[in-house]
Formats: C-alpha cells, sequence, structure tokens
C-alpha cells in the first residue's frame, strides 16, 4: 500500500495501466487458434463438428450426483427388467464401501425369477460396469453411481479404489440407437 509523505495531504496515486494491444479482446488468442487451424489443414486436417461419445465423468458442475446424468440416459443401455431390479436392489443395499453381500440365489427368491435369469441380469450391468464381482457372493456397485457426487464416502472410496480400478470399470453411455445410425 502506498503510504503518504509526512507533509502530504493526499496519498500516491497509482496510475492504471493499459492493456497490450496484443491481448485487447482476446485477439491474440483468436490469432493462435487460426496459426493452429491452419497448421491442421497444411498437414491435410478435417474437422467435424459431431461429438465424440464422453463417458459418465464431468458432465457440468452443476449436477446433484454423476448418477442423475446415467440415471437420465439408462434408457440407452437397454437394461432388462431384471437388471433393473437387481441395479435398484445394489443401490439401496450397499455399505460405505461399495459392496454388497448377495447370491443369485437369494436375489432369484426376492424376486420370483430364475438363477440364470439373475445371473445373465448382473453379467449384463458387469457389461456395463455398474458393478463388478469382488469374490463370490459379493459385488461392488460403482463409487460413481453409487453416491451422490463429491461426498465424503465417494470421495474415499475413490481413493482407496484407485485410478487404475476405475479406469478399467468406465461407465460409458452408449448412443441412442436412432443416433448411431445417423
Amino acid at each position: 500500500m502506498a503510504q503518504r509523505s509526512r507533509g502530504s495531504t493526499k496519498p500516491a496515486q497509482l496510475l492504471p495501466v493499459s492493456p497490450s494491444t496484443e491481448t485487447v479482446n482476446g485477439l491474440e488468442t483468436a490469432r493462435q487458434l487460426l496459426k493452429s487451424f491452419e497448421k491442421i489443414a497444411r498437414k491435410g486436417g478435417t474437422f467435424t463438428t459431431d461429438p465424440d461419445i464422453k463417458p459418465y465423468a464431468f458432465y457440468g458442475g452443476k449436477h446433484l450426483s454423476l448418477s442423475q446424468v446415467v440415471q437420465d440416459n439408462l434408457w440407452k443401455f437397454g437394461l432388462s427388467e431384471t437388471s433393473r431390479n437387481v441395479l435398484d436392489h445394489l443401490s439401496v443395499h450397499h455399505d460405505d464401501r461399495g459392496l454388497v453381500e448377495m447370491t443369485q440365489r437369494g436375489l432369484a427368491v426376492k424376486f420370483g425369477c430364475s438363477q440364470s435369469k439373475v445371473s445373465r441380469a448382473i453379467g449384463q450391468l458387469s457389461k456395463h460396469n455398474f458393478t463388478w464381482k469382488e469374490r463370490r457372493g459379493l459385488y461392488r456397485l460403482h463409487p460413481l453411481y453409487a453416491y451422490r457426487w463429491g461426498s465424503r464416502k465417494q470421495i474415499r472410496l475413490l481413493n482407496e479404489l484407485g485410478e487404475e480400478t476405475l479406469a478399467e470399470h468406465e461407465i460409458v453411455i452408449p448412443p441412442a440407437r436412432n443416433e448411431a445410425t445417423r
């Protein structure tokens, strides 16, 4: 902070600095972008407006949970009725580590269907990485689906599992059938 001199009644004034002409209104950024496009064009590159299929993570900063995006697009996975029932069961009955102790036989009795139908449902959920088998009778629900985004439980479990496990079990929302045929 500027100090007053002893006999002075006014503080020292700081003069504003004018921005350089290169960066006024983002022109420098635009120039750099144009140079990048020219460089790509010289190498024979192409551009597309079709977005890539994105995984579940980081759909904006204003969501209650990551599962909200997955929930909105759950119909795209084509899950069977039994798969949805098993997924709902996992969502309600998991512990703080995302683990659920269950047997296929027990679920078959609970849902009133055959054990092979439950096995196919678990296989379908595993294929889309909603759950995976830890050992016999113990399944893990994906922590990014199970917990509220940014909650202490979610952060603790993500740190415990590590990036390799999460990368191995990434939930990717499939395109809608009519989007895939375009």
